[in-house]
């Protein structure tokens, strides 16, 4: 295991919010939840931003220049943090997002907002990655559960009441202060972060950007960004596209995730590859459980909605559970058995989807699955500290980033497929089959999970995957 000397230099506090600690738990948690507020409210403004801007024909393009954005952000970030330390990413990463916002706020047309979304991603992509090496060199290894219960509790705040704040301020003032209004919040949290970012460092031999990953980064952005665009269409133009993207972006992660990730190698390949396929499966369900809800249990939207609420909470209370585990529980293990539960329960809906059994135990069933990620997905992260030399944190934790966007592209992509192929002519198949890619993807969490214990001598990886 790995700690940087300002970590190894400092007494334990006994608690995250102890004067050492608390600009790092608190700054790093403030930021993650603004950008958590701005990736949900969004998506709730959209449909009146669109109509405002008369932007209907771009309405995928405003998600996917962020999503797209973001991949080259979290690439870029995690090597520029390694060489020249999180403090000066950070500070990029939030005057573009700020930038972002400001652009999208102000726009006159969907062009432009199009453009501040991707700027939001850019800023977004940087900061999140330099956030994890600030964790690393500013946090003890043993309080890491702890910091990384409190990041996914920022997720769960604005899943909450994201859309209810967005509906009072599209309502009220305007969709623009949707945007606007967040801006000054970065500052503010940039500034309880700044004492922690003051401490940081650089890494003393860590490498130099390739530009050959700067091509595959930009590669593997365009490709996730087609895929948004194709969406569920099943015309052979959209079809040809999703092939080539989906080459691109296999070829993109040979050379942009760690050696022998594709072929689930031991240690740190096969924890990426956990974190990659639990967002995977994850987010392949994720995207048709609150339409299914709808269609064939006749719920209204708030309802259907319920889905998403229920999976934000377990997924925090089984971050919570994690973070207070005993110093010496085996992690490993606790990856394993989130993983095990997810693709557990995720068969298990699967079943009950197929049965077409009451939408509130679909509900309940999804908020166990969700319990595991919450077990398992701060676990990865903390792994691949623990992996990771000090001077290839940041680039191995942009890998885990990196990897989860590329497979969460991928399976998309393929529940695009089944969709658009049956739910004209058979819904209930339709659903059925795009939970079926999730319980493959799901599934695929837990093989990487049992090989994720590394073999003794723990070397560094380079080289493709």
């Amino acid at each position: 295991m790995s700690i940087s000397p300002a970590v190894a230099e400092i007494p334990v506090p006994r608690s995250i919010f102890a004067p050492g600690l608390r600009s790092a738990s608190v700054g790093a948690t403030a930021l993650i939840a603004i950008f958590a507020l701005e990736y949900i409210a969004v998506g709730a403004a959209m449909p009146t931003v669109a109509e405002a801007l008369d932007g209907y024909h771009l309405y995928n393009m405003a998600f996917g220049a962020m999503v797209a954005a973001s991949v080259i952000g979290m690439i870029v970030g995690g090597w520029w943090s390694d060489r020249a330390g999180p403090k000066p990413v950070v500070v990029a990463g939030t005057a573009l997002f700020t930038g972002g916002l400001v652009l999208s706020g102000l726009s006159p047309t969907m062009e432009i907002f199009s453009v501040g979304r991707a700027l939001q991603g850019l800023g977004s992509g940087l900061s999140i990655v330099a956030l994890y090496v600030v964790i690393a060199q500013r946090i003890p290894d043993v309080r890491r559960p702890a910091v990384f219960s409190l990041l996914a509790a920022a997720w769960v705040v604005p899943g909450l009441a994201g859309p209810l704040l967005t509906g009072v301020l599209v309502q009220h003032l305007s969709w623009r202060w949707v945007f606007l209004g967040v801006a000054p919040l970065v500052g503010l949290s940039l500034l309880v972060l700044w004492r922690a970012l003051a401490a940081t460092h650089a890494g003393d031999d860590s490498p130099y950007l390739k530009p050959s990953v700067v091509v595959w980064a930009v590669a593997a952005a365009v490709s996730v960004g087609l895929l948004n665009l194709a969406g569920d269409s099943i015309r052979p133009v959209e079809w040809v596209v999703g092939a080539v993207a989906v080459a691109v972006l296999l070829a993109a992660s040979l050379h942009l995730l760690p050696a022998r990730t594709l072929r689930f190698g031991r240690g740190l390949p096969s924890v990426i590859g956990a974190r990659s396929a639990m967002g995977g499966g994850f987010i392949a369900a994720e995207a048709y459980l609150p339409l299914m809800l709808r269609d064939e249990h006749g719920y209204s939207p708030a309802m259907a909605g319920g889905v998403l609420a229920a999976a934000s909470v377990s997924w925090a209370v089984g971050s919570w559970i994690q973070g207070r585990l005993p110093e010496a529980t085996d992690r490993y293990r606790v990856m394993m058995v989130g993983a095990s539960i997810f693709a557990g329960f995720m068969v298990l809906i699967g079943v009950a989807m197929w049965a077409q059994w009451p939408g509130w135990l679909l509900i309940g069933l999804y908020g166990m699955a969700t319990l595991g990620v919450g077990l398992a997905y701060p676990t990865t992260t903390l792994l691949t500290m623990r992996l990771s030399p000090a001077s290839e944190i940041g680039r191995n934790t942009s890998a885990l980033s990196v990897g989860e966007a590329l497979m969460s592209a991928l399976s998309l992509a393929l529940t695009g497929v089944v969709f658009g192929i049956y739910y004209q002519s058979a819904p209930h198949t339709a659903f059925v089959g795009t939970l079926a890619v999730a319980i493959c993807v799901s599934a695929l969490t837990v093989v990487s999970a049992a090989r994720a214990r590394p073999p003794l001598p723990t070397a560094p990886l380079h080289g493709s995957a």
